[in-house]
C-alpha cells in the first residue's frame, strides 16, 4: 500500500514541480536586466527548455489516475482479505 501512495506523492510532486518552476522562470524573465547582467531584453524560453519541465508534467498527470487505480484495487483487496479471514 506505501508503494502506491508514493506513487499518487510523486505524480503530485511531477505536476507541481514544474508550475512552479514556469512561474518562477516567467517572473524571472520580467525582471529588468541592465548593466553588466543583461541588455534589457527578456529571455524568452525556448522549446528546448520547456521540454523537460512539460514531459515532466505530463509524465505526472499520466500517473496520476494509475496510482490512484492501484492503490482503490490494493484498498479493495485488502478489505476483501479482511473479511475473509474473519
Amino acid at each position: 500500500m506505501t508503494r502506491s501512495i508514493f506513487h499518487i506523492v510523486a505524480s503530485i510532486v511531477c505536476i507541481l514541480l514544474p508550475v512552479i518552476f514556469l512561474l518562477y522562470m516567467f517572473w524571472d524573465m520580467h525582471q529588468p536586466k541592465i548593466g553588466p547582467v543583461g541588455d534589457g531584453k527578456p529571455n524568452y524560453p525556448t522549446f528546448i527548455l520547456l521540454v523537460p519541465i512539460i514531459s515532466c508534467f505530463l509524465m505526472g498527470v499520466l500517473n496520476l489516475p494509475v496510482g490512484i487505480s492501484r492503490y482503490r484495487q490494493q484498498k479493495r483487496n485488502h478489505q476483501h482479505d479482511k473479511d475473509n479471514n474473519v
